[in-house]
Formats: structure tokens, C-alpha cells, sequence
């Protein structure tokens, strides 16, 4: 049985939603310089540094195929490189800008809570706003079964928490699904139910402020004072840290039944 037959109600309102975004250029056009995920500067180079210092010989899994995917990025570096994804519009782009660029890569229309791949199969798992779209024990409960004894799972995530966030969500329905949950503060703690390591890093609070002067000269330099202001306020005012947009999971340690 094909497997958008097989897919339940909820699989299937996610990979029809992927399937037009990726078709009209809905999240490029909010991901791209214009849009306001352009103050996710910090988390950004954090997670790519990360997935760029641990590619190189891995055998590397990413969720989600869209054009901040890193495969394409230091996929090069990889032993191996497999990316996955509900839309199968995004397969199939991913699959030819891959061709295109000479990256010897695999792209399979898949389920990221029902992995069909042998245990262990990966040193290196990675993705980018996926999880908050998925069933997260069943999700974790894969990365663990799929991640080697000594492989790193990366995520950057947004969380649910912070008042203004929540009132650009509103204000934005037609960028988000009706199943996607930003993460919660148990969201995060249910990790350490499936790996003995779980590393959490806090991104933009105060640099939602540059939001409105992204498209201005001074956008960057404000940008760059406002993430020093956010490290400050995280590492002095820990309480401050549940009202984040973004946060970075680093997962080790599996464990493996």
C-alpha cells in the first residue's frame, strides 16, 4: 500500500500543508533575509557550528528537506547523507537541487515518528522547527533507537511561551499547522526519558525588538548588542529563559533498550 494511503489524519493535514508551502514559497519567503526569522542569527550559527564540527566521516539524518536544510550545506563532509520529509514536493526538490550541486545524497518521503531505518544507523541527527510538528515520545523515542552510542542529535525549536511570539502565531495562521506545539518546558524534559545527555540553549528574547528595523542599515548592528543582551539576561536571570522564541537541543547518550 502507497504510503500517502497509509498516512493518519493528522500525517496527512501535515504533509498537504508542507506540500503547498513548499510549492508556493511560503516559509522561504519568512525564512529569507526579509522575514522576521531573520533575527535567529545566534541560534543559527550555534546549531550550524555544531552540525559543521560533527559531519565530517558521519552518517547523518536530517528531518526536513526545505532550504535552510544543512545536508546541502556540509552534507559533503558527511560519510553519509540521508534527508527526510512528510512533503514529497520537498523529496523531490531536495532531491534535484542535490543532483544539481553534486552532493551524493538520499531523500526519502518518510514519517520522523516511525523511522525506517536499522538501530544505530546514525552518528549524526539534525533539524531544523520539525519537532514541534511531531508526537515527541515517539519521536525521541526513534532519534534513540536510530542514533549511535556516541552520535549528537541537534534540533532548534521554537517554545510556547512568549506573549508577543504567541501573538505573531495568531496573527500568522496560514504559516503554521493546526497540529504543530511549540515546545514546552515538559517537552524538554520528557528528552531525558530517552537519552542520558540533554543540552538546552536559549536564543532570542530581547532581539525580537529588531524585528520591525530588519530591513533597515542599523538592523544587524542592533541585532548583534541584542544577543549579547539576551547571553547576559539568560546566564544572570535563568527565569527568563522559558520566554525565548527559540531554543537549541543538543541529545547524546541514547538509551538504547
Amino acid at each position: 500500500m502507497a504510503y500517502s494511503q497509509t498516512m493518519d489524519s493528522k500525517q496527512a493535514r501535515e504533509r498537504e500543508f508542507h506540500n503547498a508551502a513548499f510549492s508556493d514559497g511560503r516559509r522561504a519567503e519568512a525564512a529569507g533575509a526579509g522575514g522576521a526569522y531573520a533575527i535567529l542569527h545566534d541560534s543559527r550559527i550555534f546549531y550550524e557550528g555544531f552540525i559543521k564540527s560533527h559531519a565530517p566521516g558521519a552518517n547523518m539524518l536530517e528531518f526536513g528537506c526545505g532550504a535552510s536544510a544543512m545536508a546541502s550545506t556540509f552534507g559533503a563532509a558527511a560519510a553519509t547523507v540521508v534527508g527526510i520529509d512528510i512533503s514529497d514536493v520537498a523529496v523531490e526538490q531536495a532531491t534535484q537541487q542535490a543532483a544539481a550541486s553534486g552532493l551524493n545524497a538520499t531523500y526519502r518521503v518518510m514519517d520522523a515518528e516511525s523511522l525506517q531505518f536499522p538501530d544505530r544507523s546514525f552518528d549524526l541527527i539534525c533539524s531544523t522547527a520539525i519537532l514541534h510538528h511531531l508526537d515527541l515520545r515517539k519521536a525521541y523515542a526513534e532519534i534513540a533507537r536510530t542514533l549511535t552510542p556516541d552520535g549528537h542529535a541537534i534540533f532548534m525549536e521554537p517554545l510556547a511561551y512568549n506573549p508577543a511570539i504567541n501573538l505573531y502565531r495568531r496573527m500568522t495562521p496560514s504559516l503554521r499547522t493546526p497540529d504543530e506545539h511549540p515546545l514546552t518546558v515538559q517537552d524538554l524534559e520528557l528528552a531525558r526519558t530517552y537519552f542520558n545527555s540533554v543540552e538546552v540553549r536559549y536564543f532570542s528574547l530581547a532581539t525580537l525588538v529588531a524585528i520591525p528595523l530588519r530591513r533597515r542599515a542599523i538592523f544587524m548592528r542592533t541585532l548583534f548588542a541584542l544577543e549579547r543582551l539576551d547571553r547576559a539576561l539568560f546566564r544572570s536571570l535563568p527565569w527568563l529563559r522559558r520566554y525565548a522564541w527559540q531554543v537549541v537541543i543538543v541529545l547524546s547518550q541514547p538509551k538504547h533498550a
